[in-house]
């Protein structure tokens, strides 16, 4: 799994922009108070230093618990993307929320429900850390509808990150944007206050801010063009920290599976020529499901290109089956992103042979026409040789039909 920098960015930022819209901003003094159990002015007076403990303590356990609640529609979100993202009608009702949201945040619309507060108050104290991780839960759940324009985008982002893992780091960095200046308002409450008295004349300035990234993101998922997010001369920017970021699954055990026979189908090739899978009988067979929306299937581009380069005198064919709908949109992606390999139309419709939720799937395939291996999720060229290599090695069949 692999999630562009770009995207973790713009997930910090909508934490940030959380932080810093109307519905949040103002109320954060009350919050650092009632969670802490510390009064404001106790906090803003010379003493301050000697609570200083019981904040820093209830503020983590308080953005443990908000985090909780983001983690979990994050990695939800990033499940079902990856199961129902490839419906066209999903990506276009999904974009258009989006966008919704994005025109709320404008003022081109109003949807009263995302005014409305459901955070229920107690004049209890909470108790101990436990309570504040409990109040940081309840406050989440309470804070969803008024932050509901960013979080959605963010969730949307979520969705099309390739999985449960990509929902969650992206989650992860939302929960940060907004939890990393909670906690250092309760550090000093003097300089937010400060702060405060200037800022709060561009608090509308940060929703239209909020709002046309969100139109820009509901726009990009909506026509499929989340890659573009992710397009070369944006990862050229940072290109060493994205690296850093990456999560590679590590490389499988030598092949020794079976799993029968490959079912005979046929794809579609760019040029409208057909191509089956039995014609390539005698070659070992690297099957990679993807699509151009998909940001995992994205980073395995490279390696899946070096290897056809690399090995296919030694018998190797690396087919790129898309589940995008249409030959034009492949060889646009294709001009960002070039595949030294055959690529072919057909992922759905070959869906029920050969399973590929959630995306990228690979099958492994030996020159016999067996499945060998099935890989789900990203891989590193590493984890890819650990399984064809030992194919490579095996003896051509004798005869072939």
């Amino acid at each position: 799994m692999r999630v562009s920098l770009v995207n973790i960015l713009i997930a910090f930022a909508g934490g940030l922009l959380s932080f810093l819209s109307p519905c949040v901003l103002p109320l954060v003094p009350g919050y650092i108070s009632l969670m802490s159990g510390v009064s404001i002015d106790h906090l803003k007076s010379e003493g301050a230093s000697s609570s200083r403990r019981a904040v820093i303590a209830n503020s983590l356990a308080f953005n443990a618990g908000l985090s909780v609640v983001f983690l979990a529609l994050g990695g939800t979100a990033g499940l079902v993307g990856a199961a129902i993202i490839n419906n066209v009608w999903v990506r276009v009702i999904g974009g258009l929320v989006i966008i919704v949201f994005g025109l709320h945040l404008i003022g081109l619309l109003k949807i009263k429900y995302l005014y409305k507060d459901t955070r229920q108050f107690s004049n209890e104290k909470p108790r101990g850390i436990l309570g504040s991780l409990t109040l940081g839960i309840a406050f989440a759940a309470g804070w969803t509808p008024c932050i509901g324009p960013i979080l959605g985008g963010i969730i949307g982002l979520a969705a099309t990150s390739g999985g449960w893992k990509g929902g969650l780091l992206l989650s992860a960095f939302y929960s940060a944007g907004l939890a990393v200046p909670f906690l250092l308002t309760g550090l000093g409450i003097n300089q937010f206050l400060s702060f405060y008295s200037k800022f709060r004349q561009h608090l509308h300035k940060v929703e239209v801010v909020s709002g046309i990234i969100l139109i820009l993101i509901g726009i990009l998922v909506m026509s499929n063009r989340v890659t573009l997010l992710t397009s070369s001369w944006l990862a050229g920017l940072l290109p060493n920290w994205e690296s850093k970021l990456a999560v590679n699954t590590p490389p499988p055990p030598t092949v020794t599976k079976d799993l029968g026979a490959a079912p005979d189908v046929q794809f579609t090739k760019l040029d409208g020529s057909p191509l089956k899978l039995k014609d390539l009988r005698g070659r070992v067979v690297l099957l990679n499901f993807w699509a151009t929306w998909c940001i995992p299937c994205r980073s395995e581009i490279p390696s899946l290109s070096a290897m056809q380069k690399d090995f296919d005198a030694r018998g190797l064919s690396v087919i790129g089956v898309s589940y995008d709908d249409t030959a034009d949109l492949i060889q646009r992606f294709q001009k960002d992103i070039p595949q030294s390999y055959q690529i072919v139309l057909g992922g759905r419709e070959v869906g029920a042979q050969l399973p590929a939720s959630p995306l990228p799937t690979t099958y492994i395939i030996d020159r016999q026409g067996r499945v060998r291996d099935k890989l789900i999720g990203e891989r590193t060229r590493e984890a890819f040789e650990a399984s064809i290599k030992p194919l490579l090695d095996e003896a051509q069949p004798t005869a072939q039909k």
